[in-house]
């Protein structure tokens, strides 16, 4: 029995990221992984303009990256840097009878956040909670159409569709959330290069987020948690009860574990890379999957899980 290839491509400022997963069964089957440097000026993250400076440039790591573990599809979840677009958390009164609908109410919402011709901006959400009353919670995700629609132009031209578009964040939390029970209430911290993400659940439904570009130093994630995390500690009296997921694909993990653990009244939890629970992953030879640690593709990994979801839905 043929199996379709799941291909996550996660782009970065100085890297692309892939995996290439089947599923089995409910299991996630490994089939190869790799990453590929980006030259200095190649790539520049930004809300407000194109992103890929060095288009040919791009398009060769691209194909350098995925054709060799491609197996012929063509189709991949693209997970994208958080600061070249723009996550909020709202709460609605209004009924959104379509999705259409919900995205205007939204954008109307948006307006004052948005640029003057928010209609140049692609927004898609997701109702995370909704009670009694009809009030929802609703999480939305808006990026320039100029910035996606280069990227999607460029992995075309390198021979790719992007099905599933998503940010780092977001995939990164869908890669732990389907391997691992991180609770009702808790906090998951993301420390991927100089992207700091931070996010705080209650009852699994997410409560606060905030992403943050910082210098790879210890103390600079230390000082940025307390500054962002101030007014909701203050304003939450059970938060130093809350379990802390720790993530990160920094090489100097202790110093970096410390620096998180001076923040809480608790011991981080360090998180364990899913990949550790797929199939085949040759974890006891590193060496036969190029250029990579295990922490460094759980958001490729959570884009690819994210395609198989919505195949299977």
């Amino acid at each position: 029995m043929l199996r379709r290839t799941y291909l996550g491509l996660e782009i970065c400022s100085n890297e692309l990221r892939a995996v290439a997963v089947q599923r089995q069964g409910k299991s996630i089957l490994w089939r190869g992984g790799q990453t590929s440097p980006l030259a200095d000026g190649i790539l520049r993250p930004n809300p407000k303009k194109i992103n890929v400076n060095k288009p040919e440039l791009f398009v060769i790591a691209a194909k350098e990256l995925l054709d060799p573990i491609a197996k012929k599809e063509t189709r991949i979840a693209a997970v994208l840097p958080d600061n070249c677009g723009q996550l909020f958390l709202l709460n609605l009164e209004t009924p959104l009878k379509s999705r259409a609908e919900g995205a205007e109410i939204i954008r109307w919402r948006l307006k004052d956040l948005l640029p003057d011709d928010f209609g140049a901006v692609a927004l898609d959400y997701q109702v995370l909670e909704e009670n009694e009353g009809g009030q929802k919670k609703v999480l939305a995700a808006v990026i320039s159409k100029e910035v996606l629609l280069q990227y999607e132009y460029l992995l075309e031209r390198s021979g790719y569709a992007a099905s599933v578009v998503d940010f780092h964040t977001l995939a990164l939390y869908n890669s732990y959330r389907t391997q691992f029970d991180l609770g009702r209430d808790f906090i998951l911290l993301g420390v991927d290069g100089c992207q700091l993400s931070i996010m705080v659940f209650a009852n699994r439904v997410l409560e606060f987020c905030r992403l943050r570009q910082i210098e790879s130093q210890p103390e600079r994630v230390f000082n940025e948690l307390n500054r962002s995390l101030v007014e909701y500690r203050n304003q939450h009296s059970g938060f130093n009860r809350l379990p802390v997921h720790l993530h990160s694909d920094w090489q100097q993990g202790v110093e970096l574990f410390a620096a998180v653990n001076s923040v809480f009244d608790q011991e981080v939890q360090w998180l364990v890379s899913p990949l550790g629970r797929v199939i085949n992953y040759p974890q006891d030879d590193i060496s036969a999957v190029k250029n990579i640690g295990t922490n460094g593709l759980v958001a490729s990994l959570g884009g690819a899980e994210r395609m198989i979801k919505r195949v299977s839905a």
